[in-house]
């Protein structure tokens, strides 16, 4: 799989200003797209011993015990993969944060003549594995840890959790401190990259772009951010659409008309009702011919749609 077009990272990205960029959505987009490559931290020769010591004594067959050797042979070059795709695109991994299926990088777009540099916090999104679909569904909007009144995903809050503190840490090195910082994600990334906006880069000089990312808490929760932030949507997406938003009001009320649905249109409403997205709305939208256009200024009907 290959990674950005030269061409269009020749250009020095638009870091003094904080309105929306293409070039700019486009890095971002490729590595919301590239920390779902193999991490370092995804793969140990402590767990690859361990798997075949295990099929060792399940007395596994030759063809499995040479796959697994195969793979600890590759391991070097697996682990390399990202941080490789990001030197020759004149960028560094800084950073991998990985705990208990929350995964992120910290990118550092390296400093040109006419460019100070800037660095991007790209989480990584929904897999097909057990942790990442029990966060998914675990949407209750709960009270936000300071208990400031404010709400949000549980699940999304909790994954968030799992890394806050380490990338806190990292970001708040010497050499890191007078960067722009910037964050990315995609579905699941995207909402833990908006979490992330708030609790570290609320005021910063950077932005936030995330793709296809879901509704991850309430209007009061986005209250303190500063940071300007860029959501990208493709029609076709029913992910930006979860959990309900505004269609949530009108599901409720029809559960009301019905003795034997209000006891559920109450429950659902202190779990879920309240949810909103926040930032400026990048609409995408494909035609009859396969053609994708993309509008900045959605009109009210390409809103009903995200409903």
């Amino acid at each position: 799989m290959s990674y950005f077009d030269k061409e269009l990272l020749d250009k020095t990205l638009p870091i003094k200003r904080a309105a929306y960029s293409d070039r700019t959505a486009y890095v971002m987009a490729e590595l919301s797209r590239l920390v779902y490559d193999k991490l370092p931290e995804d793969v140990s020769i402590k767990s690859l011993v361990n798997q075949i010591s295990d099929e060792i004594q399940k007395e596994a067959g030759e063809e499995v015990l040479k796959a697994l050797i195969k793979r600890v042979a590759q391991f070097e070059d697996d682990s390399s993969l990202v941080g490789n795709t990001l030197k020759n695109n004149e960028m560094s991994l800084e950073k991998v944060f990985s705990t208990k299926n929350t995964e992120a990088i910290l990118v550092k777009v390296n400093p040109t003549k006419t460019f100070e540099g800037m660095l991007i916090l790209a989480f990584r999104g929904t897999e097909i594995n057990f942790t990442d679909i029990k966060t998914d569904v675990r949407a209750s909007l709960v009270p936000v840890p300071e208990n400031d009144g404010s709400r949000v995903h549980q699940g999304f809050m909790e994954a968030f959790g799992k890394v806050q503190e380490e990338i806190q840490t990292v970001l708040n090195e010497d050499k890191f401190k007078s960067l722009p910082l910037y964050f990315t994600g995609h579905s699941l990334g995207g909402a833990l990259a908006i979490i992330a906006t708030r609790y570290l880069g609320s005021d910063s000089t950077g932005a936030t772009y995330t793709f296809g990312g879901p509704r991850a808490a309430d209007d009061k929760f986005f209250e303190k951010i500063k940071t300007p932030v860029y959501r990208v949507v493709h029609n076709a997406d029913i992910v930006p659409r979860i959990p309900f938003g505004a269609g949530m009001a009108f599901f409720l009320t029809l559960l009301r008309m019905f003795s034997l649905t209000a006891s559920l249109s109450e429950w659902l409403r202190k779990k879920f009702y309240g949810y909103t997205h926040y930032g400026d709305l990048i609409f995408l939208s494909s035609n009859s011919d396969g053609n994708v256009t993309l509008r900045h200024s959605p009109n009210i009907l390409d809103f009903i749609q995200l409903l």
